[in-house]
């Protein structure tokens, strides 16, 4: 059975850490959707409104707020690494209870490979039905039978060891061996995709602050891709089914050679192998967009939508400056605040109206410099050469396609027409004379057979 390569496995093993302001409490919290109380501060966090999760699975620890709280004692250190997370998709095709019993094994893995405590979030999918995963945090000191907190994890700590690599290559093994029992075509891989397939063509990473033209762009791009992976497969195998056709025509039309009476059978005679057929060649060459361009070009996205937003602030803070001042103080009003009446009521206003002055200089102030980023003419320029990148490289994907499905066609109507040929070799002529005498009068015959009809 062929294996669907999992292109967006990406494991991730991040730290939580007190020197970025982080809690192993509040972080338990959030992805578990309950609520805890951080003994060491104080704090409650409470995420029990938080939607999208299906169940936390605890090895080596019975409660998860005694875990995180001990993970939280156990450091004493005002920057200390509190915690680790690894992020790991799920496959969207599998059961709720098969996603489980897939979890429940790589934190045993966890557990049995660094003696570490794990509490693993599975998170539900989204409207779309794709993109469940599990959070698995672990502490970062061994936890024993007792629940007792031990030395430091340090292997994990620094990945000149090779065990962040052992550790996803243990887990793509987990997770093939699930996919193997389930008879699921489900495959992973820890390394680079290039190793497994030589011809693969990898799609590019849209990161998630990208503007909606850059997005638009890469997401096109990267259709096209998929395209060409179609095509390229259709290839390869109309390529295997032409070189299969010319070795067995190689053999089928090789005479059986007879050697001569007098030359000597010590004559080795050398065999000619079939020539295999040219690769397609592609007359396409696609452009690669250099770092630069691509840059500017989401840089120039982001700032069109920030002016964008300041527009919308700049009329709402426009209005609240055109109400202030219809309605101003009177001069009657202000004498009155000096003496002590209504002056609360004078001083707000002065101070709404200052606000709004500033936030008009500011506004104006941010759309100059925006102006400045869009107007800049090396930038500009970086954003033609994008997107004449694109454009260029889309209808070479294009034709390319076009052109594969001419070639798949041609190779088509030329294997028909050979086993058309063949067919017509194959069939063995009639002899309409067999069984007659030819010394027996042919008059006798009906006409049609002596016509051979």
């Amino acid at each position: 059975m062929s294996k669907s390569l999992a292109t967006w496995f990406t494991p991730s093993l991040q730290t939580i850490s007190r020197s970025a302001g982080r809690s192993a409490v509040a972080a338990a919290a959030y992805r578990a959707c309950v609520k805890l109380i951080d003994q060491t501060t104080g704090l409650i966090h409470d995420y029990t409104r938080k939607g999208g999760h299906v169940e936390t699975i605890l090895i080596g620890a019975d409660d998860i707020s005694e875990l995180w709280n001990k993970a939280e004692l156990a450091e004493t250190r005002k920057n200390s690494t509190v915690a680790r997370e690894l992020m790991l998709p799920l496959p969207d095709q599998w059961t709720d209870n098969e996603r489980r019993e897939c979890v429940r094994d790589i934190a045993q893995h966890l557990r049995d490979t660094y003696g570490v405590a794990v509490s693993g979030s599975i998170h539900a999918p989204n409207r779309h039905d794709r993109n469940n995963h599990v959070h698995m945090m672990f502490t970062t000191r061994t936890v024993d039978i007792d629940g007792t907190f031990g030395k430091k994890t340090r292997i994990l700590d620094d990945m000149k060891t090779g065990e962040v690599s052992k550790l996803r290559e243990a887990i793509c093994k987990i997770v093939n061996a699930h996919a193997e029992k389930l008879d699921s075509d489900f495959y992973v891989y820890a390394g680079k995709f290039s190793d497994i397939d030589k011809n693969h063509i990898p799609t590019k990473h849209i990161p998630i602050n990208a503007g909606g033209g850059y997005r638009n762009a890469i997401t096109a791009q990267n259709a096209q891709i998929t395209i060409h992976r179609a095509n390229l497969a259709t290839h390869e195998k109309k390529a295997e089914l032409l070189k299969a056709e010319l070795s067995n025509a190689s053999i089928l039309t090789t005479p059986e050679s007879t050697p001569a009476p007098d030359a000597p059978r010590s004559v080795d005679v050398e065999k000619v192998e079939a020539t295999p057929p040219a690769e397609l060649e592609s007359p396409f060459k696609r452009k690669k967009i250099p770092h630069a361009c691509e840059i500017a070009y989401q840089k120039h996205q982001e700032t069109l939508k920030k002016r964008e937003q300041l527009e919308q602030l700049s009329k709402q803070w426009h209005k609240k400056y055109d109400e202030l001042l219809a309605h101003e103080p009177t001069r009657t009003q202000r004498i009155f605040a000096k003496i002590g009446l209504g002056t609360e009521k004078i001083e707000r206003y002065d101070l709404e109206l200052v606000r709004a002055k500033k936030a008009l200089s500011d506004i104006e102030h941010n759309k100059t410099v925006y102006q400045k980023i869009l107007g800049d003419k090396n930038s500009l320029a970086l954003i033609e050469q994008y997107n004449a990148i694109v454009s260029h490289n889309a209808k070479l994907w294009e034709a390319e396609a076009q052109a594969l499905l001419a070639h798949s066609q041609k190779l088509e109507r030329e294997r028909e027409l050979k086993e058309e040929q063949e067919r017509e070799q194959a069939t063995p002529a009639v002899d309409w004379t067999v069984g007659l005498d030819p010394t027996e009068d042919r008059k006798s015959y009906p006409k049609d057979i002596e016509l051979g009809r």
